[in-house]
């Protein structure tokens, strides 16, 4: 076994992996049929990152791009380093992301009472670009869906809510991110809102807001002038069900 191996550090990250395991086995099940399979066992473990130790070198990485548990954590997501079987019986290692708590995200499609959808002018950090959007967040801890909906519309628009539909689930990432968001629709108290945001959805990165009817949604999809993959989603499934007018 590589030397290396037995570094504090990556025993840390191991010890920090089988803690996560504990709190939340579901993440580590291997449904049958499974095209990686997570392997648990340390020596099977240790295989995987000799593997991958030996590739990255390889290509002049280092040999802790194959370490194997929770390589990165802070408030909001844990990222997790996997040691795998491929279905061809090579042995590797597989990143995803893992949303801090075990409580939901969600975003919210908010609607008018004259049928109007509003969006958000967000700009985020990983795309370098402002978007066109609907609210959205992390669920905080001990939060359901709907709860971590109706506290986001409040953050960010500051507007009553009438009535709150689930729309469904959504994985946002399903090659990287582990979790699960859930969507909602809002009706709104009202048939306006105010374009400019008050000074905490601003310091938030969002800059207006706009409200459009499902006529001039669809114009703004057909001018690629949305990508936001929540909005897309919830327009999608509340469109699919009848929900808008106009």
């Amino acid at each position: 076994m590589d030397a290396e191996r037995t570094t504090p550090d990556r025993q840390a990250k191991l010890s920090a992996y089988e803690d996560l395991r504990a709190s939340r086995p579901e993440m580590f099940a291997n449904p049958p049929g499974a095209a990686y399979e997570i392997l648990l066992d340390r020596a099977d473990q240790d295989r995987a990152y000799a593997s991958m130790a030996r590739r990255l070198r390889a290509r002049g990485l280092p040999a802790d791009y194959a370490d194997i548990g929770v390589v990165y954590r802070d408030f909001y997501l844990t990222l997790v380093r996997d040691a795998v079987r491929f279905r061809t019986g090579d042995l590797g290692t597989y990143i995803r992301m893992v949303p801090a708590g075990d409580a939901d995200g969600a975003a919210v499609l908010p609607v008018l009472t004259d049928g109007r959808i509003v969006l958000l002018r967000h700009f985020r950090h990983a795309a370098r670009a402002w978007h066109w959007e609907i609210p959205r967040g992390f669920g905080d801890p001990g939060e359901r869906g709907a709860e971590t909906a109706r506290r986001e519309l409040f953050e960010e628009l500051g507007v009553p809510v009438v009535e709150l539909v689930h729309l469904g689930p959504l994985h946002s990432d399903s090659g990287m991110v582990a979790g699960t968001d859930q969507l909602y629709l809002a009706r709104l108290a009202g048939a306006d809102i105010d374009t400019e945001p008050a000074p905490g959805p601003h310091e938030e990165g969002i800059d207006a807001y706009r409200a459009v009817s499902p006529e001039e949604f669809r114009g703004l999809l057909r001018d690629q002038l949305i990508s936001d993959s929540f909005t897309l989603a919830a327009y999608a499934l509340a469109d699919a069900r009848g929900l808008l007018t106009g």
